[in-house]
């Protein structure tokens, strides 16, 4: 059977299909994905859309989409390519200083520089130091876009400790571009149809998108395509590519998986540290929902919702705080560098009050920056042996020395659970890792702690499950054991 000849023109960003209306139909299905959540839409219901999201439009896909599908519609059509790409200027210098596989990220970036591609890397394997090394080779302009304003400092010193040359920033009111740039996507957003802004836009060869799969929105999206750099890499430890939803968004944005280097492998080589997943499998008494009505912030909220049952379960369930304060306790008793992960505030103020006794620093989105960088800094250095952190610990930590990790967010996601676990996987000569995480059963979160469990099989550590006994001691004895 001869196949249906097809002419694409692929530029830099997009693909385009100089085909007719029919057999543009016939393409768009490879493009598309479900919307989660549609059939609650009134007009799915109404039959006005058929819950799909079309990535496909007006005769055009994203450069990274079409390269992702080629051979899917190889499958069907000749095609019959034009190929109007242009690559960003490189220079070939040494490494300095850069472990093997930030190299090879490195090449591999290089070579796919004509649209760009997704670095999946693990946490703790310096994904910035690989942007640093790729940015030291270009000879035009780039930015870099840090997740969040608390991370743009982080990320501007750890890049130009790389570079030796000063990186600009864009963000916290600053409009100071230099040939690298870091900047919020929240400000590029802001101000990107500012004159200032798209005379900066239009200098841009590459683009490096941290914690991309935080950035899989339609702003997002809309930025890059004003910028229309030659290249946008996109940085993360974790993305669910086998949910089409976040797939193909990711794909359009960047384009596709160009290298990978799981934890699995780092701890292999010798660059990740290793260790144990203790899930202490906690068995609420307070049991089912929470009674009543709940006031949460001079706001009555139902029982069985879910800011109720979390107060009620988790920040306010004083069986629950026992566990984890004797695990902290015990865990600083045997010299042990300890961070508690919560996911709200209110829970934060609570652990803070029961170990005040305790030199810490409970670190929140309310803490400045700064406050929150020194922390760090102490931590490494030794003299601060614990720190309570809601979310905002989730991304953008550097602090070697953490080897016990007690997770009591009771939250699920395969994302979250992944990342929590990477906080304490940077490499230290003789450090184990431990990593506990309080899984709750017979309340509400049963079903969360399953899921993190679930996730964290794929570091591939060790594993125990020790029923909570008001122990902390007997715990300890048999994560040492299961260390050795």
């Amino acid at each position: 059977m001869h196949k249906i000849p097809l002419r694409i023109q692929i530029y830099n960003r997009w693909t385009l299909f100089q085909c007719s209306p029919e057999v543009q139909q016939e393409v768009k299905p490879l493009f598309a994905f479900q919307v989660p959540g549609a059939e609650f839409s009134q007009r799915f219901r109404d039959g006005e859309w058929d819950g799909y999201k079309n990535m496909f439009s007006r005769g055009r896909v994203a450069t990274g989409l079409f390269l992702e599908q080629r051979a899917e519609l190889e499958k069907v059509y000749r095609l019959r390519v034009q190929d109007f790409r242009v690559a960003p200027v490189f220079r070939t210098i040494p490494f300095k200083d850069s472990r093997p596989y930030q190299q090879r990220a490195v090449e591999t970036m290089v070579a796919a520089s004509t649209t760009g591609g997704l670095i999946l890397s693990a946490t703790g394997s310096g994904k910035t130091r690989i942007a640093g090394d790729l940015f030291q080779r270009l000879e035009g302009c780039a930015c870099f876009i840090a997740d969040e304003l608390a991370l743009l400092e982080q990320s501007r010193i750890a890049i130009e400790k790389v570079l030796n040359e000063t990186v600009g920033v864009v963000g916290r009111s600053e409009f100071k571009p230099k040939r690298i740039t870091v900047a919020t996507i929240q400000t590029l957003a802001k101000h990107c149809n500012k004159h200032t802004f798209k005379k900066w836009f239009s200098s841009l060869n590459v683009l490096i998108i941290d914690e991309i799969h935080t950035a899989l929105n339609r702003r997002n999206i809309d930025v890059v395509s004003q910028i229309r750099p030659q290249a946008v890499f996109g940085l993360t430890a974790t993305l669910e590519m086998q949910k089409p939803h976040i797939h193909m968004p990711a794909v359009a944005l960047a384009g596709p998986v160009i290298f990978e280097y799981p934890i699995q492998e780092g701890v292999k080589e010798g660059f990740l540290s290793e260790g144990v997943i203790c899930r202490v499998l906690f068995h609420d008494p307070l049991k089912g929902k929470s009674p009543g009505y709940q006031n949460i912030d001079n706001i009555w909220i139902k029982a069985g919702g879910p800011e109720a049952d979390y107060r009620y379960h988790i920040a306010l369930n004083k069986s629950r705080n026992d566990c984890i304060e004797a695990l902290v306790r015990e865990g600083l008793k045997r010299g042990r560098k300890v961070v508690v992960l919560v996911e709200r505030k209110n829970h934060l103020a609570v652990l803070s009050k029961r170990l005040q006794d305790i030199k810490h620093k409970a670190l929140s989105g309310d803490v400045p920056t700064p406050i929150r960088m020194q922390a760090m800094k102490d931590m490494d250095a030794g003299i601060l042996p614990l720190i309570l952190a809601s979310v905002v610990f989730r991304k953008g930590v550097d602090v070697s020395r953490i080897d016990l990790i007690v997770d009591a967010t009771g939250s699920p996601g395969r994302n979250s659970a992944l990342q929590r676990y990477g906080r304490g996987a940077r490499k230290v000569e003789g450090k184990m890792l431990w990593y506990v995480d309080i899984s709750d059963r017979g309340s509400t979160f049963e079903g969360a702690a399953k899921a993190r469990a679930f996730a964290l099989t794929e570091i591939g550590a060790k594993a125990l499950e020790v029923t909570w006994n008001n122990n902390a001691e007997k715990i300890f004895n048999q994560l040492e054991r299961e260390a050795k």
